[in-house]
């Protein structure tokens, strides 16, 4: 046996990247990187290749990952920019997406909002985020770069949306790091005079010495009252993904100015963990992953279970086409994911839980662990009726072997996260 690449790629094959020509990427990225005669490694021990079964960004497919960096619509033709792009920041490193700017100007302050969902990166969010964290802190213009959860528009990312002190937000779809200045700064006056004569000069020689005849705010503005954008997002209602596109996902502060944590407040002060579950049976609350089994009634039998030891688990595997929902939620709402658990327990009886997210999800995992490490136990105390302690459990990453139409039910589930295969158990119904 060879041993592996100092750097792992890892090819999605799942059915939207296989339509999309997934197959063709890898035989492109083995040639590049000197693979023959089935290796799956370069010569230099550079790189190890290998297929994974989903890597949950389906719209944007075909998708490689390498070493946790997402890259989406690769082609074969893409594939020496990928390596070389990836190359790049492994060397140089760089300011890690989210990481806070040079404090704006005194005074009312801006926002530039930018999604960095696994989706939103994997399209190049990341350096629009970079960009616009030098603008700004070059300028001292009065805004700050603030990352986001889900924008909710994977096929229009980068997505960058623009909110004044005062005034109406403006959004800006698949934006490049070359237009950032000139979109931001077009809302966000430059600190200083020196600055702002600066920028215009700037301004004036580049549209001199490049003939430029384009303006970026007219190619990459869109309108929310526009017809395609809004038969897209008009119908829309968001429930478990309220606030999308507007906070910062591992900003506990900010969740609990939302009302983070008050619904959990509210379930252990008002009534029992009989009084939950009546509430949730009466709600018609379903299961999301497919069979549609009843919330009420699956959290009744664990209640009534036989057993002092009972836990609650996040399942956050997944991998049918375009399935990529538990993905999204763990990226972009990680407290609500804990505050929802804590809930779950309450209603059952548990006092552990545990997060089940499969590897290939890694901004997923990243995320989620910070939210554990982060979220307090519930500052409401024990309550006076039921078992509640604060659910603060590391998890284990799934290794992608058990797909979600094996995963949905709870026992392999509980084996998977015991380290053994997700192996789905054979019952007989009568």
């Amino acid at each position: 046996h060879r041993p592996v690449g100092k750097h792992l790629v890892s090819v999605c094959h799942g059915t939207a990247c296989h339509v999309k020509g997934s197959g063709l990427v890898q035989e492109a990225i083995e040639r590049r990187l000197g693979m023959v005669n089935g290796a799956d490694t370069d010569p230099q021990g550079l790189f190890t290749i290998e297929k994974v079964a989903c890597l949950g960004c389906c719209t944007l497919a075909p998708v490689v990952q390498i070493d946790g960096v997402t890259y989406g619509r690769v082609t074969a033709h893409r594939v020496p920019e990928v390596l070389a792009d990836f190359l790049h920041h492994a060397r140089n490193g760089g300011p890690e997406p989210g990481a806070p700017p040079a404090p704006p100007a005194p005074g009312p302050v801006g926002e530039v909002r930018i999604g960095l969902g696994s989706c939103c990166v994997a399209q190049g969010s990341g350096k629009v985020h970079e960009a616009v964290g030098r603008v700004l802190a070059a300028t001292g213009a009065a805004a700050v770069v603030k990352r986001v959860c889900c924008v909710g528009m994977c096929h229009q990312t980068p997505l960058l949306e623009i909110v004044p002190a005062d005034g109406p937000p403006k959004l800006f779809a698949r934006m490049t790091p070359e237009d950032v200045d000139r979109v931001v700064l077009d809302h966000f006056r430059p600190r200083g005079l020196l600055r702002r004569v600066g920028f215009s000069l700037s301004r004036v020689l580049d549209r001199v010495l490049t003939d430029e005849v384009d303006d970026p705010l007219a190619r990459h503005a869109i309108d929310v009252r526009d017809g395609p954008v809004c038969a897209f997002l008009g119908p829309q209602k968001h429930l478990a993904t309220e606030y999308c596109g507007q906070i910062d996902p591992t900003d506990l502060g900010e969740y609990l100015r939302h009302q983070g944590f008050r619904a959990l407040e509210n379930c252990l002060k008002e009534g029992t963990p009989e009084d939950l579950i009546g509430r949730i049976k009466a709600s018609g609350l379903r299961g999301r992953g497919g069979a549609g089994f009843p919330t009420g009634l699956k959290w009744e039998r664990v209640r009534a279970a036989a057993g002092d030891a009972k836990y609650v688990v996040c399942n956050g595997d997944e991998g049918d086409p375009g399935a990529f929902m538990d993905r999204m939620i763990l990226e972009s709402f990680p407290y609500r994911v804990i505050e929802g658990m804590a809930a779950a327990a309450f209603a059952v009886g548990a006092e552990e839980g545990f997060f089940y997210v499969r590897a290939e999800y890694p901004l997923a995992v990243a995320r989620m662990k910070k939210a554990v490490a982060d979220a307090p136990p519930p500052r409401l105390g024990r309550p006076p009726r039921g078992n509640v302690r604060g659910t603060r459990r590391d998890r284990q990453r799934g290794d992608g072997g058990c797909t979600p139409s094996v995963a949905r039910g709870h026992t392999p589930v509980v084996a998977a996260d015991h380290a053994t295969s997700g192996v789905p158990c054979l019952t007989t119904m009568t």
